[in-house]
């Protein structure tokens, strides 16, 4: 990823990039502390789709399975959730993705490797967050749309489609994202080390 790594993490509040390792923002002293007390109930753990007002078509986890498993069997280490919810008119999206993203059980170590998709049912807006190790991977405008094409199907309710052109933008802009990885690491020079005599 070091390789590669192109794109920065940022502040969900102040948009201000940040190290990995801070835990406050220096600009804005925005903190997972601070999200913690925005948004005081249980996170619900990571799945592919997180419905809890059971706003999408039943049978959607269902015609999701094919493209999941196809992205599954091609990025492996990845792994992806949607969530829609009607978040209060108070309540900033990119804040919700991140508080979710960091809160949810059971998510442990693969957490680095997750994207998560959060849909305002509200306000009609979308967002995604990521791990910290997907983060190299990720060019902003690309995902940004892939998003707008996501929701300009969820504007046509058009939800299968919407989210299995989703499932399947994910897998082209990372395989991509690997293979420039991958010729990016063959051009760095080699470092050779000989052992003293």
């Amino acid at each position: 990823a070091r390789v590669f790594s192109s794109e920065k993490i940022s502040c969900p509040h102040c948009h201000r990039q940040i190290k990995e390792q801070e835990n406050t923002c220096a600009g804005c002293g925005f903190s997972l502390q601070e999200c913690v007390r925005s948004f005081p109930f249980t996170a619900p753990p990571l799945a592919l789709i997180i419905d809890p007002s059971q706003f999408l078509p039943a049978r959607i986890t269902q015609d999701l399975k094919k493209p999941y498993r196809k992205l599954r069997k091609c990025i492996p280490q990845v792994d992806i959730c949607f969530c829609f919810v009607r978040l209060p008119g108070e309540s900033p999206l990119a804040e919700f993705a991140f508080w979710l993203h960091n809160t949810a059980p059971e998510a442990d170590v693969s957490r680095a490797w997750q994207l998560l998709i959060v849909g305002d049912l509200n306000s009609g807006q979308l967002t995604l967050t990521s791990g910290y190790a997907l983060e190299p991977f990720l060019r902003r405008e690309l995902w940004e749309a892939a998003l707008q094409e996501l929701a300009a199907c969820f504007s046509d309710e058009q939800w299968k489609e919407g989210l299995t052109g989703f499932l399947k933008d994910t897998r082209v802009l990372l395989s991509t994202a690997w293979q420039e990885a991958g010729k990016n690491r063959q051009r760095q020079p080699q470092v050779t080390r000989t052992r003293p005599r």
